[in-house]
């Protein structure tokens, strides 16, 4: 199966699991509802939750995309939680940012209150999905890895340690840290998940967990580059939210030609860790896909 029909067929059948995980627009109240399914369904890449699906079909074999059904509630909770943290990110208090996904972001289209809410309700809306999953069991398990991964722990911690570093001079392993939570705990949730929903013994958890924290480190460092030199097209917002806003990066800590030689070190490891599992070929992509950004 090509690539391109693989993200595709299940980008489809995700697209389809979100509209129906969401509340209608007219349900009331219906501004928070419109807030929320503005900024989820607005045309996102979907790579974690495709992660999270290529990981479980690399594992059992791919198949048929139906197995993929009783996932859903898993891969949608994944999106919810990713959509959260892009809303609260874009706010004036922390990245100040008013384009998301080549459009205004939830608090210029809406307000800052409704979209503080919206983050909030996707948050605890990821929750609420993950309780249609029918095995109890697999259903706490499922929370309390998302959970963590949102925490202090994970992507909330990250953000906490970015705000209380901005325009100051912190050294690279805090800056590894906030990239690992904010970027790297997410991934590494995705494929911790598969790996639990196919009762994945530990080693094989610890290795895609280590792909993924690799994977997203060098994709947060790719985007801290293109910050610098990309454009619009690429970001889907405009570049130089960095600089304007203070906050550390690679390219301001190490330069730029280290940071791509760091990124590219990260995506050499990543392939390395999978390189000799069956059916690895949608994993091998996300690592080229996030070298392609490479400018």
């Amino acid at each position: 199966m090509l690539v391109q029909e693989y993200f595709r067929t299940r980008g489809k059948l995700l697209e389809k699991a979100l509209d129906k995980f969401l509340d209608p627009e007219d349900k009331y109240p219906e501004r928070i509802n419109q807030a929320m399914r503005y900024s989820v369904l607005s045309d996102g890449k979907r790579l974690r939750p495709i992660l999270f699906f290529a990981t479980y079909e690399m594992l059992i074999g791919r198949k048929n995309i139906n197995r993929l059904n009783r996932l859903l509630p898993i891969a949608v909770a994944i999106e919810f939680v990713h959509t959260a943290s892009l809303i609260h990110d874009d706010l004036p208090s922390v990245d100040n940012s008013d384009e998301r996904r080549g459009k205004p972001s939830c608090h210029v289209k809406f307000d800052e209150a409704t979209a503080i809410l919206a983050g909030d309700a996707l948050i605890t809306k990821a929750i609420e999905v993950l309780t249609k999953l029918k095995n109890r069991s697999q259903a706490i398990s499922c929370i309390r890895i998302l959970t963590k991964a949102i925490s202090t722990r994970g992507m909330i911690g990250g953000q906490a340690v970015d705000i209380i570093s901005t325009r100051k001079k912190i050294n690279v392993n805090t800056l590894r840290y906030i990239h690992y939570k904010k970027t790297g705990a997410l991934l590494q949730a995705a494929t911790d998940l598969a790996c639990l929903m196919n009762g994945e013994e530990e080693n094989t958890t610890i290795t895609l967990s280590n792909y993924a924290l690799n994977l997203g480190l060098a994709y947060q460092i790719v985007d801290d580059i293109l910050d610098e030199v990309g454009s619009f097209e690429v970001l889907g917002k405009a570049p130089g939210g960095d600089s304007k806003n203070s906050k550390a990066t690679y390219p301001a800590l190490i330069g730029l030609e280290q940071s791509k030689k760091k990124a590219e070190k990260l995506l050499r490891d990543s392939y390395n860790l999978i390189k000799n599992m069956k059916n690895n070929d949608i994993l091998i992509e996300f690592v080229n896909m996030v070298k392609e950004r490479l400018p």
